[in-house]
């Protein structure tokens, strides 16, 4: 219980960083970030998350960020978006090892699935550090 009060508050600090500092870039992609984790939760609340086997349910949602992800990818200018979106793909693609092989661990499950939501979440803070600082040059704000 403790690891998820840690990861919520890594949350509302990259997201919060993000949303105050960012460009629309972040802000999208921080909204995409809290959506996927707050919808993440509330089916987790509902279904319980032992880790034994896929969660359909959250497997679904996490295929809706990456999706949404990949759209902000492609439309934006700056690199953030590319490394937040490879590191939901590895998620993602946990769920998919899961499928393919039943017998992961479920602690190997949680583990892997959780790990990558930190530096994608690292990935946007950064990004919203780089937009700060173009900003105070004086160049052209990108996202």
């Amino acid at each position: 219980m403790i690891w998820a009060g840690v990861y919520y508050l890594f949350l509302l600090a990259c997201c919060g960083y993000a949303i105050l500092r960012g460009g629309r870039t972040e802000h999208i992609g921080a909204i995409i970030m809290i959506v996927g984790s707050l919808s993440s939760l509330a089916v987790g609340q509902l279904l319980g998350t032992p880790w034994r086997n896929v969660e359909e349910e959250i497997f679904v949602i996490d295929v809706i960020a990456l999706c949404a992800l990949i759209c902000l990818t492609l439309k934006s200018d700056r690199f953030w978006p590319i490394w937040s979106t490879a590191f939901h793909l590895l998620a993602v693609t946990i769920h998919s090892a899961v499928m393919a092989a039943p017998q992961i661990t479920p602690w190997a499950f949680a583990t892997g699935a959780v790990f990558w939501a930190y530096p994608m979440l690292l990935a946007l803070a950064i990004g919203s550090h780089e937009n700060v600082a173009v900003a105070r040059t004086g160049a052209i704000q990108p996202g």
